[in-house]
């Protein structure tokens, strides 16, 4: 297929050195760009991997990496972990060897940890008392949060559902642009714009009428 006489190129020469890089770097170039405009199948083709290959890239390498990120935090942390480990045994077995000697002592102690304890036992129950009454506090509070967050949730979900009809009259209305301008590329001064079907959502009767009946328990 021919040059299309009417394709013109008024950058490239002001941008020599970065054309030089893109071509080096990503084999991108005037020449496989204007074969493609021209519908060489080889070139459209060549770009269409090339774009393939770059959603491929997107797509994984955010999960490759952190796959191999979290394989070597995780064998960093085992191994951290096996010297703590090894490092506490240690100290634990100079503490048994220590605590050996120390079993008569303990013994003479033994009355002085019954007072202890019981002294304990009673401070133990009034902060168990105080723990319990803040508990209830905590949650009374938090089944009020709760009630009050299900009320907006429910709120945001009838948003959600009554805002459909909207959204997709948005994505026809681009989608009606889109097939408009083909059509007329397609076409010129033949085209007949009626003959592109267009949907109407947001203006639908039914839709007029739940959206009023909406409004009123706002």
């Amino acid at each position: 297929m021919k040059a299309s006489k009417y394709v013109r190129d008024h950058v490239s020469t002001y941008g020599k050195n970065i054309k030089k890089a893109t071509d080096a770097k990503f084999g991108i170039n005037n020449s496989l760009i204007m074969r493609a405009v021209n519908g060489d199948e080889k070139a459209l083709q060549e770009i269409g991997d090339l774009g393939k290959t770059g959603q491929r890239l997107a797509m994984a390498m955010p999960t490759i990496r952190d796959n191999l990120k979290a394989y070597i935090e995780g064998t960093t942390e085992y191994n951290q972990a096996l010297a703590d480990i090894y490092k506490t045994g240690g100290k634990g077995a100079v503490a048994i060897d220590k605590v050996a000697g120390e079993v008569s002592l303990e013994d003479t102690k033994y009355n002085h940890l019954i007072e202890e304890y019981k002294t304990k036992l009673f401070a133990q129950l009034e902060a168990e008392y105080q723990r319990h009454d803040d508990a209830l506090d905590v949650i009374e509070l938090q089944a009020w949060i709760d009630a009050q967050m299900k009320t907006v949730d429910a709120q945001a979900n009838l948003e959600s559902i009554t805002n459909k009809p909207f959204l997709a009259q948005m994505r026809e209305d681009e989608k009606y642009e889109e097939q408009k301008i083909k059509h007329m590329l397609e076409h010129g001064s033949d085209s007949d714009l009626s003959l592109i079907p267009k949907k109407e959502y947001s203006t639908n009767p039914l839709v007029k009428a739940w959206n009023e009946i909406r409004d009123l328990f706002r």
